[in-house]
């Protein structure tokens, strides 16, 4: 495969890449690179990205679509690869249409509970890297349209899988949200202290940007098994405001509690619901992000009907 060729225009300053072969690729089929991106924070100024592509003719990589997987926390890249790699690759070799899959980290140091967002202070500003980084990074000269991207996460990825498309629906065609929730759940402070609290705890409900739902395609997977109180039920609850705003959704429910095995059992049904031909309600094109070193975060909405 022309691995290094399709890498190759996507180099930022300060980017590096590492190919990971052997134990440390965990003998995945494909490929697995790191790349290493650099972040407008002080808590990871260069963060990890890895990059799955599947085992499919080389000249078929550059257009593949893209689906970015966000892990839960506490966790990190290596658990949503070691649920997911394996599994896709089965579900492509078995005729599903192949894409790549983008595992970024989202953690955090100041605020361990990142919620995969910019925090108050700046220190972490992972929404932004996500956003505008790690695309141009991964994407290169092929920016894919928002039909040709998704974003997935786990728990806290779920999350934040769900409020950072809402935040950007012009680059997610497709968000994906496992054992998701739909209410600020902020355990370390990300947003900031009372004083600051409301506009920032504003712009990261979901609730407050049900205005631009409609823009995606949503699959909502849950387990009757999770234990979790913040998780029970929320697929359903944030399917009947998907209904309501007339959106395209679906809920699926899978064996396996709280857990990685939850997200691997969840892969087939995903791989069959994605569609990466245009649908009615798509997202518009997206423009090509441009990654910057001092991006100016989004700006919080005016607080009105707050509430989880």
């Amino acid at each position: 495969m022309n691995r290094v060729k399709w890498l190759t225009p996507v180099l930022l300053v300060g980017l590096s890449t590492l190919f990971l072969t052997g134990a440390q690729a965990k003998e995945y089929p494909g490929s697995l690179v790191v790349l290493k991106v650099p972040s407008p924070e002080t808590d990871f100024p260069i963060r990890n990205v890895y990059i799955w592509t599947p085992p499919v003719p080389s000249e078929q990589i550059p257009n593949l679509p893209v689906v970015y997987m966000l892990h839960g926390w506490p966790g990190t890249p290596s658990g949503m690869m070691s649920a997911t790699i394996n599994e896709l690759a089965t579900d492509f070799k078995n005729g599903m249409p192949p894409f790549i899959a983008v595992y970024p980290d989202g953690n955090a140091r100041t605020h361990i509970d990142s919620e995969w967002a910019d925090s108050f202070d700046h220190k972490a500003m992972i929404e932004t890297w996500l956003t505008k980084n790690v695309i141009a990074a991964v994407e290169g000269e092929n920016i894919r349209p928002s039909t040709d991207r998704a974003i997935l996460g786990f728990s806290m990825g779920g999350y934040g899988a769900a409020i950072i498309g809402l935040h950007h629906p012009d680059l997610y065609g497709q968000i994906i949200t496992l054992a998701g929730y739909f209410v600020t759940d902020d355990l370390t402070n990300a947003y900031g202290e009372i004083k600051e609290q409301t506009m920032k705890v504003a712009f990261q409900k979901p609730n407050n940007f049900l205005k631009t739902a409609d823009s995606s395609r949503w699959f909502l997977g849950e387990s009757p098994q999770d234990f979790n109180i913040l998780i029970r039920g929320q697929a359903a609850a944030w399917g009947a405001k998907l209904k309501a705003k007339k959106a395209s959704y679906v809920i699926n429910m899978s064996p396996g509690g709280h857990t990685y095995q939850f997200v691997s059992n969840e892969m087939k049904p995903i791989t069959k619901w994605l569609v990466w031909a245009p649908f009615t309600g798509a997202a518009t094109t997206s423009a090509s992000p441009t990654p910057s070193a001092s991006p100016t975060p989004s700006a919080s909405p005016t607080p009105s009907a707050i509430s989880n």
